[in-house]
């Protein structure tokens, strides 16, 4: 991911910015960008003590890279990175220490959680949870309604080193409604059926289905070559 973009000030002239929308003063917009209606960038999170995660309070920047398309309602917190040309569709949620690289499509209600990575030319659809300490990888394709946890323990023994949700690896598929549990690997070139509960790790050019999900069979050999 790039964050290299320049720009010529900490609104660029070409960016549009619609109604309603509050934009902090942490915030860099790029060339051609358009910021919906409604929406808040930039915003510092507001913890209590009942959260987990202790989350730093510095006022970071948070870059909306050029030519991206927020639409209405959408808010994204400090320390955010969004590549370029990135489509991030109604009531979408981008929590604190994003990045997210060039291309990307979060559809709407979508909610990012903090920490996590998502790579060029990714598609998250509607409705799904990427959770915290995610890492997915480039050309990922991630169905509605899907979830994923980071915590065996249910916030019991707090936000700490063992709190990591799944790695997704590259050209990966996520059927609608599936549930990735933490701590996971789903591989390269896999599939993962739609409603399926992933536990384990799941192999590179794998498809895996059900409650729990087992493997079914290897992924065609004209989908394999995409990794290529």
């Amino acid at each position: 991911m790039s964050t290299n973009a320049v720009y010529s000030k900490r609104i660029a002239e070409s960016a549009k910015v619609m109604d309603f929308a509050i934009i902090y003063e942490n915030v860099l917009i790029g060339d051609n960008a358009i910021i919906g209606e409604h929406n808040v960038i930039g915003k510092v999170p507001t913890p209590t003590s009942a959260m987990c995660k202790v989350l730093d309070m510095k006022t970071l920047i948070t870059t909306i890279s050029p030519l991206c398309r927020l639409c209405s309602n959408v808010t994204v917190y400090s320390n955010v990175f969004i590549g370029e040309n990135c489509l991030l569709g109604d009531n979408v949620s981008v929590f604190t220490d994003v990045k997210i690289g060039n291309n990307v499509i979060l559809s709407r209600n979508v909610t990012v959680n903090s920490e996590t990575i998502i790579g060029d030319n990714s598609r998250v659809m509607d409705g799904t949870h990427v959770t915290g300490r995610v890492k997915v990888g480039n050309n990922v394709f991630i169905s509605t309604g899907v979830f994923m946890a980071n915590d065996d323990t249910f916030g019991k023994e707090g936000f700490g080193s063992n709190t990591c949700g799944p790695i997704i690896e590259d050209y990966v598929s996520i059927g609608a409604g599936a549930i990735l549990l933490p701590n996971i690997r789903i591989g390269m070139g896999s599939i993962v059926a739609a409603g399926s509960v992933v536990k384990k790790d799941v192999p590179d050019c794998t498809i895996v289905a059900g409650n729990p999900a087992k493997v079914i069979a290897p992924v065609p050999r004209m989908l394999d070559r995409q990794k290529n």
